[in-house]
């Protein structure tokens, strides 16, 4: 009994001198991991915390009271959990898991705050030789992170009176040369400056972008670079709201394939309903009696980049209240570094439009009665008995379609002598009846 109870006593005096052995170990651990984090992040920023414990078996920490500042950004958050710290600030320093609560964050233009971000395999970058000449802290362009979830997430800038709220939101992947992928859950945007706009998305889903590769292009130069690869972006339930609704998209898919020399796209927007920006009596859509546009939009096209050219084959728009659109299309002069600005700089070199009318064309003809203040049937009868005393084949084939629109399908062919710019198609289709237009337009109609 003695022997046995000498044994006992010597084992609790082993666990406990081991305990204090290698809680001691953990705290030295962990003081040096921080030492290490301190001089990754720079000389010119602070961390600072309250209490900290180590996390013996997660090899890791507990921190409270956390703040990091440097010159152009304050983040606190009410706990840090740290598991798995390997590496140092010259090798690089890996955080197998990083949890934080209660962020904000706080930048001279905008404030940000967080229920929770977990990260996990984050990895801070080799600093090098410049480890204690480094300006500032690391961009964000340079880290290196398997998978980041946050959940409640606000965004206010107050200068442009906007605020970004995000139910909850997951990325993987993170970092220079990696494909990444991007998961959104119930994102809102509120901008209050006139003309105020609410934007809300249900579900986002971006999948195949380097996103720190498109960060850092944003930082060194202030514009996207182009990447090769297979991307998709999926879309539910986007709303764009004003003082009365603007646009509404059921599901909106695009999956794009782009090479160094070539940029394929297809897109689908199903469920689509848009309505016209006030003041809506104005609307050309208003005006021809229809309160909104609804119905599904399906293109698939091609850019060739050094020639700067794009194929539309096809762009399909069925709107089942108005009738259903295919158009065959090649376009030049397109920034295909630049798609914002397509509208301003692309020209059609040749479009084939094929319409099967449901409705729009009596709406259209009893829209310009309207305006004339003439019946709408002597109206009809007017512009059918000028169009098949036309000369022009093109004029006689659009009266034969304006008869019976429903029964027939109406083609409309251009072939310009030269390319023509988008915005002034309008303009110049409005002006079709003229020979001139007509043939700067390279215009024939007919009904096959």
């Amino acid at each position: 009994m003695k022997k046995l109870t000498s044994a006992l006593v010597l084992l609790l005096i082993i666990v406990v001198v081991g305990g204090l052995g290698l809680r001691h170990f953990a705290q030295s651990r962990m003081e040096s991991a921080i030492a290490d984090l301190r001089t990754a992040i720079g000389p010119g920023a602070s961390f600072t915390y309250a209490t900290a414990r180590p996390r013996i078996l997660a090899r890791g920490a507990r921190l409270t009271s956390v703040s990091y500042r440097n010159q152009a950004m304050t983040l606190t958050a009410s706990e840090a959990i740290v598991g798995r710290v390997t590496g140092n600030a010259v090798d690089g320093q890996h955080i197998g898991a990083l949890t934080l609560r209660d962020v904000q964050v706080m930048e001279p233009g905008a404030t940000a705050s967080i229920a929770s971000l977990v990260l996990k395999g984050l990895v801070l970058p080799n600093t090098g030789p410049d480890l204690f000449r480094a300006p500032a802290p690391p961009r964000l362009d340079s880290l290196v992170v398997d998978s980041a979830q946050v959940t409640s997430l606000h965004v206010a800038v107050p200068a442009s009176q906007t605020d970004l709220t995000v139910a909850g939101a997951t990325i993987r992947d993170y970092g220079l040369g990696r494909t990444s992928h991007l998961d959104v859950e119930t994102l809102a945007v509120q901008v209050r400056v006139a003309p105020t706009r609410r934007i809300g998305v249900g579900h986002l889903r971006i999948d195949g972008p380097d996103f720190a590769g498109q960060i850092a292009s944003l930082l060194q130069s202030g514009h996207l670079i182009h990447t090769v690869g297979r991307r998709r972006f999926d879309v539910t339930a986007l709303t764009i709201d004003g003082a009365s609704p603007l646009l509404r998209v059921g599901h909106l898919e695009a999956e794009q394939e782009a090479s160094a020399s070539q940029d394929d796209l297809e897109t689908t927007l199903t469920d689509l309903s848009a309505w016209p920006s006030p003041p809506q009596d104005q609307s050309l859509l208003r005006m021809i009696g229809y309160d909104h546009f609804a119905g599904r939009v399906h293109a698939v096209s091609t850019i060739q980049r050094q020639s700067g050219t794009m194929s539309l084959h096809p762009l399909d728009i069925d709107a089942p209240e108005m009738g259903h659109m295919t158009i065959m299309a090649d376009l030049d002069q397109i920034p295909v570094d630049d798609p914002a600005n397509m509208p301003e700089t692309a020209r059609i070199v040749s479009a084939t439009i094929d319409w099967q009318d449901r409705s729009l064309a009596d709406h259209v003809l009893d829209g310009l009665a309207r305006a004339r203040q003439v019946a709408p049937d002597a109206y009809r009868q007017q512009i059918q008995a000028a169009l098949a005393a036309s000369p022009d084949p093109s004029m006689q084939a659009l009266g034969h379609f304006l008869a019976q629109p429903g029964q027939q399908r109406l083609r409309v062919m251009l072939r310009p002598p030269r390319p023509i710019s988008v915005l002034m198609l309008g303009v110049a289709l409005s002006m079709a009846g003229d020979p001139s237009t007509a043939g700067l337009l390279g215009l024939s109609i007919s009904t096959p």
